[in-house]
């Protein structure tokens, strides 16, 4: 069977569930394989596939644990081989080997033996994953209630709505910020730190009330700046975990740090995240000199550091592309951050919003202060001493950029500018939001407009909005009464 590395890893599942093999099975060096019970599904967890599974290879019977891969050298890839979670697995099992190694090594130096289950698949069972496949990417389209019926709704009534929409999300973020300021500001006076401990402010923030003087620190706008892109560099996997690294290595402290250059700030994340490997596991030239340099660097400022390290298995490497891993995200983390402390980039921003009139000039400003190009050792590594097959050109490209804009820029400095009264700037920071065109487009809101017979409104950052909010919070929950273009339809 010729392989597809596309092929969705669902569809091996249900070969390994089902046990649609056709012979003997043995591993890639030579040793019997009879599977006694393939296992509890894994769907709630980072971690091996399946759980409690009952193998017996050669003449040994294991319990334990099975990872399903398309590829051999997806164990890898995936960052598998140095995630503990991975220690228990018996077997990992693939639907084609493209190695020449008959194993993988677990985190703890074991080795696990591979099963390539292509060679023992009938041809019933490989024009089956055929229909399988093409069943599953008709499936991948985004199913709205609507999608057969919104045709009878004018066009200019669903634009209305969608952007109604965009704008209403944008209003919470806007809201969300200052709730985290008054967050900030009470931290700061109660000298309390995170996540060392954790406190809740519900009450005192309902009974205060702020002025503007409260919120003239600047440390604590590049704090709430500096939580939200690492929460968004995390993306869905790891946004939790970053964002409490931001929270553990706080403005405050990296501003105590002298000369903190990219490497120093690089340094002191990697180890405060709990990712930085042992000493004893350097190894080759190039890693080691990094590393050797990084703990030099630790070491000059780990005194001045008074809270606790993250663990390193709540970082998820599941499912994760190299260029995803936290690894990458933490090096363009680090390089925003010399931005942030050392080029003083939330006063850069504030005067692009005041200089530049022009709205295209003016996004083009805000993207090439977020825009980080691929350098030093982590342009070559997506994981210590794992090198990436090509050079990696950004750390934070044009699409990113974009998300950081309209996500985290645009609402922080709306509400920057409201609270210290000038009218102007926040107006103009919201005409910025309204007539946003991003660059790239996304699965989802492709589809959304594609279903709602839309042009290219879905580039508009406001329908773009609008139309994440509109599926979230209108479509997968079927509040389709509570929607406006619902109610047209179905009424």
């Amino acid at each position: 069977m010729k392989t597809n590395p596309k092929i969705p890893e669902e569809l091996i599942y249900k070969i390994w569930e089902e046990k649609r093999l056709d012979s003997t099975l043995t591993t890639a060096d030579g040793l019997s394989v009879e599977i006694m019970d393939c296992g509890v599904r894994n769907n709630d967890e980072a971690g091996p596939d399946y759980r409690h599974a009952r193998i017996k290879i050669g003449n040994i019977t294991f319990t334990g644990d099975v990872e399903i891969d398309t590829l051999h050298s997806d164990w890898k890839a995936h960052g598998h081989n140095l995630n503990q979670r991975y220690n228990k697995v018996i077997l990992h099992a693939v639907l084609s080997n493209d190695s020449s190694y008959p194993f993988v090594v677990t985190q703890s130096g074991r080795k696990v033996p591979t099963l390539s289950l292509d060679q023992y698949l009938s041809s019933s069972i490989k024009e089956t994953i055929q229909l399988d496949l093409k069943a599953i990417n008709s499936e991948d389209e985004i199913k709205m209630p609507c999608a057969q019926l919104n045709h009878q709704v004018d066009q200019k009534e669903k634009l209305y709505y969608i952007k109604n929409l965009g704008l209403l999300r944008f209003r919470k973020k806007c809201e969300k910020n200052i709730e985290r300021l008054k967050e900030l500001i009470l931290l700061n006076e109660l000298q309390i730190k995170e996540p060392k401990i954790l406190h809740d402010f519900h009450k005192e923030i309902s009974e205060r009330d702020f002025n503007l003087k409260d919120f003239e620190n600047l440390e604590n706008w590049q704090q709430l700046y500096y939580e939200q892109v690492f929460e968004a560099l995390g993306y869905s996997k790891n946004k939790d975990i970053m964002l409490k690294l931001s929270r553990a290595v706080d403005v405050k402290f990296l501003k105590s740090i002298q000369n903190p250059t990219v490497e120093k700030i690089e340094s002191v994340l990697f180890h405060i995240s709990g990712l930085f490997p042992d000493v004893v596991d350097i190894p080759n030239e190039e890693t080691s000199e990094y590393i050797r340099k990084s703990l030099d660097l630790w070491n000059s400022v780990k005194n001045n550091y008074d809270s606790g390290l993250l663990n390193k298995n709540d970082w998820n490497y599941f499912k994760l592309r190299p260029q995803n891993f936290p690894t990458i995200r933490i090096a363009a983390g680090a390089r925003l951050l010399e931005r942030i402390i050392l080029q003083e980039q939330f006063i850069k921003f504030i005067n692009i919003f005041k200089q530049h009139n022009d709205v295209n000039k003016l996004i083009a400003k805000l993207r090439n202060e977020l825009i980080i190009k691929g350098d030093g050792y982590w342009a070559s590594h997506y994981n210590f001493n794992k090198e990436t097959k090509s050079l990696l050109k950004y750390f934070i490209g044009l699409g990113r950029a974009d998300e950081i804009v309209i996500n985290i820029i645009l609402p922080i400095y709306s509400i920057y500018f409201e609270i210290h009264g000038n009218k102007e700037l926040s107006q103009k920071v919201l005409d910025l939001f309204l007539n946003y065109y991003q660059k790239e487009g996304n699965h989802l809101v492709d589809q959304i407009n594609e279903t709602l017979g839309l042009k290219n409104e879905k580039f508009r950052s406001v329908y773009y909005q609008g139309m994440i909010d509109l599926f979230r919070n209108y479509c997968i929950k079927k509040k389709c009464m509570e929607c406006e273009i619902g109610k047209k339809v179905f009424n």
